[in-house]
C-alpha cells in the first residue's frame, strides 16, 4: 500500500509539473522581438566587427534552438529567446562602439594633420 501511494504521488507530481510547464503560452511575441534585435544588429554593422559578429551568431543559434522548443518546452524557449535578445543587443552595441572608435581615430588623425600644416 505504501509503495502504491508513493507511486501515485510521484505520478501526480510529474503530471502537475508537466501540465504547468506546457501551460505557458508560446513566446511568439518575444521571438519576434528577438528577430528584430538581430536585424538591428545586422543593420548596425555587427558583421564587420569580429566580437559583434560572434555575439550575433550566438544570438541566431539561440533563436534557432528556441524555435525548435516552442510548443514543447515554452519555458526553456523563452529563456533562450531572452539570451538571444541580449546577445543581439550586445552585438549592436559592440558594432556601435567600434564605429565610434574609428570615428574618434579619424578625428584625431585629422586634428594632427591640421596642426602639422
Amino acid at each position: 500500500m505504501r509503495i502504491a501511494t508513493m507511486a501515485f504521488l510521484s505520478f501526480t507530481t510529474i503530471t502537475a509539473a508537466t501540465a504547468c510547464g506546457s501551460s505557458l503560452p508560446p513566446p511568439n511575441d518575444e521571438w519576434a522581438a528577438a528577430q528584430s534585435d538581430v536585424g538591428a544588429a545586422n543593420a548596425g554593422g555587427a558583421l564587420a566587427v569580429p566580437d559583434a559578429k560572434l555575439h550575433l551568431e550566438l544570438s541566431q543559434e539561440d533563436l534557432q534552438k528556441s524555435k525548435e522548443l516552442i510548443g514543447n518546452d515554452n519555458k526553456r524557449a523563452a529563456s533562450l529567446i531572452a539570451v538571444a535578445r541580449v546577445e543581439a543587443q550586445l552585438a549592436l552595441q559592440l558594432a556601435k562602439a567600434a564605429q565610434a572608435a574609428d570615428t574618434a581615430r579619424q578625428a584625431q588623425a585629422d586634428l594632427q594633420k591640421a596642426k602639422g600644416n
